[in-house]
């Protein structure tokens, strides 16, 4: 049977409690939960979940990082990413679920979530041209062309992409990259509390074969 790992970048937000007791009933295939705590204090966990706690550093990005490097030879064949704040996120548990439902039994080797969170009514899908994208939260227009060319990441002409870092991925994909390569990632994440805001734009391009392009 095909396995799944949730894992689960927590701060302060329960909102993704009620995720968790939806998958149960709802998810068809067999899985477990990690929680990585950056809270500070103990939560109350049901249903089996792990919980493992890191220094709040590096938004939800260093939390899938860190899961990636240190299970990086004892992955499950799926693992599906999430944050906490799943009400402002995801919005409709029951869609999110289907949807890695969906992905499972196609065999999809990635996909990111369409995310409900709306910064002026507008869904949050952006157009990259050349790496360039104009937005306050990046530490510079053209960050996420450097850092495809500093790590040797794909970077296609133009292409569109979901923000907010909900996604599944099949473990072939994460294996497609040396664990060397998401060491020297956190490594870079950790220099800017801004490079947070690039790594949101470019995990389509690290999980997504660059033949599809």
């Amino acid at each position: 049977m095909t396995s799944c790992d949730i894992i689960v970048s927590y701060y302060k937000n329960n909102q993704f409690l009620k995720l968790l007791d939806l998958f149960e009933n709802k998810f068809f295939y067999k899985y477990k939960v990690i929680v990585y705590n950056k809270s500070g204090y103990e939560i109350t966990l049901k249903n089996n979940s792990i919980q493992k706690h890191l220094n709040n550093i590096g938004r939800e990005g260093e939390t899938y990082l860190n899961h990636i490097i240190n299970n990086y030879n004892n992955l499950s064949e799926y693992t599906i990413f999430i944050q906490d704040d799943t009400n402002n996120h995801i919005g409709d548990y029951n869609k999110f679920i289907n949807f890695c439902n969906n992905i499972i039994n196609k065999k999809q080797q990635f996909a990111l979530y369409p995310s409900s969170w709306r910064e002026n009514g507008i869904i949050h899908r952006r157009t990259i041209t050349d790496g360039i994208c104009d937005l306050h939260s990046l530490p510079s227009k053209d960050s996420i062309k450097i850092c495809c060319e500093k790590h040797g990441i794909n970077l296609p002409k133009q292409y569109t992409t979901e923000t907010c870092a909900f996604f599944i991925c099949h473990k072939n994909s994460i294996l497609n990259y040396e664990k060397n390569f998401y060491i020297k990632l956190r490594e870079w994440l950790l220099s800017n509390n801004s490079n947070g805001f690039v790594l949101e734009h470019i995990w389509k391009l690290i999980f997504t074969d660059k033949s599809a392009f």
